[in-house]
């Protein structure tokens, strides 16, 4: 005859889970870094709305970098463009000839 077992009773802890621990451990940290970040993100956002306005501007684009005021949502939009591959020169160097002397330019 198998032993019945005994089902928690209510307002007992459940047993230790070291992986459900350390998981909510885990998401507990990433979840304060992250409220810690978007607090300051407001900050920053909030003091670059009052220099575009101390500075009379709506709009401003400048190397690479654009900032617009949302006047609906008086709130500010920033984009920063990264450098395509098409901005970038590609200079080609033709390789040295099996002798390991450079050609010589206008030697023709």
């Amino acid at each position: 005859m198998a032993k019945e077992r005994q089902t928690r009773l209510a307002g007992m802890q459940d047993a230790a889970i070291e992986a459900l621990e350390k998981a909510a451990l885990e998401y507990a940290e990433i979840r304060d870094e992250r409220q810690e970040l978007t607090r300051s993100e407001v900050d920053l956002k909030e003091k670059l709305l009052k220099l575009m306005k101390k500075h009379s501007k709506t709009n401003y684009v400048h190397g690479g970098i654009e900032i617009r005021i949302v006047m609906e949502e008086e709130t500010v939009k920033v984009r920063i463009k990264k450098p395509n591959v098409e901005d970038v020169e590609v200079v080609h160097v033709p390789p040295l000839p099996k002798d390991g002397k450079s050609a010589s330019v206008g030697s023709e």
